[in-house]
């Protein structure tokens, strides 16, 4: 019923501080105190009625009834009508309360503004549950940091910490602020962050983030960002700020309510000046008042966006709910968001008898000490096999061809076929078959010689996400009719690559100012586009999409503020959630704003027609209210199923 202010009930749940003592009396009180005024004005109204509301003193008890739960009322419709110059849903209550009053139904007044206030309570209380998404997060924030300065080890208040400080964390505790691990090795839960459901491991170099926690091990960490720059801060306030923006939808309703309280009014005196009767013009003022129209947007948007933020779904506004129901494209970066990113090695062949361990181990020792991305594929390799490289004796880095190590007076191979040549070592059929298939899986080919001879070859390729298929097959389930890849490399390798995935359509060969031209192509032809990235180098196409989602984007500011959607971790599955999730709340809306229409025209037809009387009138108005936030209610628990 009454004006939903959003940063209100948002802050309800997310404004507490350091814990503080109180007495149990305070504590009864501080729970409670929204229950004392409707119980006191339960039990006032109901001796007035027992007694007779006619005769003093009962009537003076009808009279407090009417002033406690009245009071705050009245005093909202004077203040939106001198103040703000509006006509809102409680003006028409506030007639209704004077009008019973006028005509002796003093009871009568008392509970329809009892009831008022009754439904107001119930809907703060199911709306500040759905604000809970900013509370929990907030419960992420620590209060305190174990400091280690001037050699001693000194637990402070968080705001005191600053950067560059070294913080000391232990195996169970919170990690309180951003940075990266100077020392130590630790297991670290970023669930509550990026919705991530194994520990991830944590070592000297690694960045970490506010909020998550150690599970295992000792940390060291030099402090990166504190205070509002932090990785949760930032998440808080994006939250925060995007349950309390109003999308289209409900800047209609708010447009509707605002005509519709004079409308109401003049209904109400049309309905006296036919009938003659006082009291049913006063049951046509309380069934009329708005307020499940009102409160079906913000209850929905607000449920839905604090939904998506536990899920590591930051979901940037009301208004982006409404776009993504209309899309029909969707287009996907493919380097660190279809794929991992990085190269890893995908095969390994021994030639001529020699074995894969073997193969890898000399590779490994090759590639040793060489900074190559590649080099970092095949020691990872290693470590993973336990192929255990040995130190070479020497390298040469030859640019564009490969790596020769010595060890043991022996030469060590790691290269391309025109090493190779160069070198005047002949390929074997096996190597050259070998070349064949990585170029035709849209591989990099690394031959291994040694000792002159060719041994055996690595396979090395940035792999597909293995979700990849489901998400994409989600995506289309919603109804997408396109789903195309955007990358720099070759159309070849592109396509073997991405063989069997489920793509319409792929367009390679692109630099970062071609990605954007081909979304505005794709938007100018009438097509709905949705970019996907990992809102680095795609920024650009991010913006210029009608949705633009960023994956991947803990710790980096620039993706939050490019994309209408952020993904804090990297699962593409989260891309068909969010997409269910926002079109599930705009359902929700549509649902709750057709809901609230036909109630309230049927209990106005029954209140025009004297079917019911005021009391019967705010019950129904209130029901109505009620039925909207369960609704809505419903979409705090949702999760997609593909």
């Amino acid at each position: 019923m009454h004006d939903i202010s959003r940063e209100a009930v948002i802050d309800a749940g997310s404004s507490r501080g350091h814990a503080q003592r109180h007495s149990c009396f305070d504590e009864f009180i501080e729970r409670y105190q929204e229950f004392i005024n409707p119980i006191a004005c339960v039990i006032l109204a109901v001796i007035a009625w027992i007694k007779g509301e006619s005769e003093p003193p009962w009537i003076y008890f009808a009279l407090a009834a009417c002033v406690l739960s009245g009071y705050p009322i009245v005093r909202n419709s004077v203040v939106s009508t001198i103040t703000n110059k509006k006509l809102n849903a409680e003006v028409l209550v506030t007639c209704a309360l004077i009008a019973s009053i006028w005509v002796g139904e003093y009871v009568a007044g008392a509970i329809v503004v009892l009831m008022m206030n009754v439904g107001e309570l119930l809907e703060d209380i199911t709306i500040a549950k759905t604000g809970e998404a900013v509370s929990s997060l907030m419960a992420l924030e620590a209060e305190t940091a174990r400091v280690i300065r001037n050699g001693k080890e000194m637990e402070i208040d968080i705001d005191g910490v600053h950067v560059g400080d070294l913080v000391l964390v232990k195996p169970g505790e919170k990690i309180p602020v951003d940075g990266t691990v100077k020392e130590g090795r630790g297991e670290v839960n970023q669930a509550p962050i990026t919705g991530e459901s194994v520990l991830i491991v944590k070592e000297s170099g690694d960045d970490v983030f506010g909020g998550t926690l150690n599970q295992a091990g000792v940390l060291k960490i030099e402090v990166k960002r504190v205070g509002t720059e932090t990785t949760i801060s930032k998440i808080i306030e994006l939250v925060h700020k995007a349950q309390a923006e109003k999308p289209p939808v409900e800047r209609i309703a708010d447009s509707f309510a605002a005509w519709f309280t004079p409308v109401m009014l003049a209904l109400s005196l049309l309905v006296w000046l036919v009938t003659g009767e006082v009291l049913r013009a006063v049951t046509v003022l309380v069934v009329a008042c708005p307020c499940a129209l009102v409160i079906a947007t913000p209850t929905a948007v607000v449920a839905g966006i604090g939904n998506a933020a536990r899920r590591g779904i930051l979901i940037k506004g009301g208004a982006v709910l409404e776009v993504i129901g209309k899309l029909t494209t969707f287009v996907f970066d493919k380097t660190g968001t279809l794929t991992y990113g990085f190269p890893t090695v995908i095969s390994i062949r021994g030639f001529g008898g020699v074995s894969e361990k073997n193969v890898l181990s000399l590779a490994g020792t090759a590639e040793r000490y060489s900074e190559h991305p590649l080099a970092e594929a095949v020691l990872q390799c290693c470590s993973e096999k336990e192929a255990w490289p040995s130190d070479p004796d020497e390298s040469e880095v030859i640019v564009g061809r490969g790596i020769v190590a010595g060890k043991d007076g022996k030469e060590i191979i790691a290269g391309n076929e025109r090493l190779f040549k160069e070198k005047g070592i002949e390929l074997t059929d096996e190597a050259v078959r070998f070349l064949k298939d990585m170029a035709d899986s849209g591989s990099t080919g690394v031959l291994i010689g040694h000792e002159s001879k060719v041994v055996g070859g690595l396979g090395i390729a940035d792999i597909l996400k293995p979700d990849i298929y489901e998400a994409i097959r989600d995506i289309k389930k919603l109804g997408i009719k396109k789903v195309i890849m955007l990358t720099g490399d070759n159309q070849y390798v592109a396509e073997s690559i991405s063989k069997g995935v489920g793509l319409d359509e792929i367009v390679a060969d692109l630099l970062p100012e071609d990605k954007l031209k081909h979304i505005k192509k794709l938007k100018a032809s009438g097509e709905k586009v949705a970019m996907v990235g990992d809102g680095i180098n795609d920024a650009p196409a991010l913006v210029e999409a009608d949705v633009g989602i960023a994956m991947g984007v803990i710790g980096s500011d620039a993706a939050i503020d490019a994309a209408d959607i952020a993904l804090t971790g990297d699962d593409l599955n989260k891309v068909s959630e969010a997409v269910a999730l926002s079109r599930k709340t705009v359902s929700v809306i549509k649902q709750s704003l057709f809901l609230s229409i036909v109630m309230n025209a049927v209990a106005l037809v029954f209140a025009s027609t004297g079917a019911i009387g005021p009391i019967v009138g705010a019950i129904i108005h209130n029901v109505g209210s009620i039925v909207v936030v369960a609704n809505s209610s419903r979409l705090i628990g949702y999760r997609f199923r593909g």
